[in-house]
C-alpha cells in the first residue's frame, strides 16, 4: 500500500515538473519573439536594444533587492521589538519581587 502511494506521489512530482518545464519553455519563446518583434518594429539596432534591455534588467534587480532588504529589515525589527517586550516583562517581574 505504501509503495503504491510513493509511486503515485513520484508520478505526480514528475508530471508537475514536466508541466512547469513546458510552461517556462513557452514563456521563454514568447519573450524572445516579443523582444525580437519589438526591436524590428521600432527599428532599434542590437546596441540600442541591448542598452534598453540592460537598463530594464538593472531596474528589475534593484526592485528585487529592495523588496528582500525591506523584508529582512522588517523581520529584524520584529525580532528586536519582541526582545524588548520580553526584557521589559522580565524587568517588571524583577521589580515586583522587591
Amino acid at each position: 500500500m505504501q509503495d503504491a502511494a510513493h509511486q503515485t506521489a513520484e508520478a505526480l512530482t514528475h508530471a508537475a515538473q514536466a508541466t512547469s518545464d513546458a510552461a517556462m519553455a513557452k514563456f521563454g519563446f514568447g519573450v524572445g519573439v516579443s523582444g525580437g518583434s519589438t526591436m524590428v518594429i521600432s527599428g532599434l539596432s542590437m546596441n540600442e536594444f541591448g542598452i534598453i534591455f540592460g537598463m530594464i534588467v538593472g531596474l528589475i534587480g534593484v526592485v528585487i533587492q529592495w523588496y528582500y532588504k525591506h523584508k529582512q529589515t522588517s523581520a529584524e525589527i520584529r525580532v528586536m521589538n519582541e526582545r524588548n517586550e520580553r526584557e521589559a516583562e522580565e524587568h517588571r517581574a524583577r521589580m515586583g519581587m522587591y
